[in-house]
């Protein structure tokens, strides 16, 4: 009949044209494959979560028991440092992988803000030598400030960087990571690596869910 077109299974017309229903869907997913690629993705979050949880838990397990702080077990320590190194690791695959092919300007912004972040870890961690050196406490140096205040400064910049590239989830997240570590800071040298770590898991499984929720929706014009 004049003026439709047949169509084939892969939804061509038998003008060689494509079928605007293939073609919306066709879009769609496009747009849905390149959302997967530039989203922050949930894996890195649940790692993160898993990091906080068995990491943190490790060394609060190491202190549950002790009546005089001592300070965290090297066992403990080296799980904390063995899962943030894996998780390191595995994040910058991620990174690299959804940048691929970015160049100029939008890649010296990406290391800029990377930059700033770590200057802010940076500057805690020398803030805590330098406790230390002064004579502060163990219980203060690596009990309190150790999990919390670090961890608060990372947050604090990337919530920044959130703020600036309008990623609410990724802001609401790092505001949830510092409110949780400057309360956990009221449970003591011991509590504070317990409360921290369950708290900022929960968070980040929460993110990773919203995270693979957007990931999935469909895409709206």
């Amino acid at each position: 009949m004049s003026g439709t077109h047949d169509t084939d299974p892969a939804g061509i017309t038998e003008n060689g044209d494509l079928d605007p229903r293939q073609a919306a869907a066709l879009i769609e997913q496009t747009a849905i494959s390149a959302r997967r690629q530039f989203e922050p993705s949930p894996i890195a979050a649940a790692l993160g979560a898993g990091v906080f949880l068995f990491g943190y838990g490790a060394v609060w397990w190491s202190l549950r028991d002790q009546h005089v702080y001592t300070g965290p077990a090297g066992w403990s320590i080296a799980v904390l440092y063995g899962l943030i190194a894996l998780s390191g690791v595995v994040g910058i695959r991620v990174s690299r992988r959804a940048t691929a092919g970015v160049r100029g300007r939008a890649v010296r912004q990406m290391q800029a803000q990377a930059a700033a972040v770590a200057a802010a870890g940076i500057a805690a961690w020398t803030v805590q030598g330098a406790l230390r050196y002064m004579g502060v406490s163990f219980a203060i140096v690596y009990g309190v400030y150790g999990p919390t205040v670090p961890l608060i400064a990372l947050a604090a910049a990337a919530a920044g960087v959130a703020a600036v590239r309008t990623r609410w989830p990724d802001l609401v997240l790092a505001i949830a990571i510092m409110l949780i570590s400057a309360g956990s800071t009221f449970f003591g040298p011991k509590g504070a690596w317990g409360v921290t770590g369950l708290g900022c898991a929960v968070a980040l499984l929460v993110y990773a869910a919203v995270q693979a929720s957007w990931l999935r929706r469909p895409v709206r014009a």
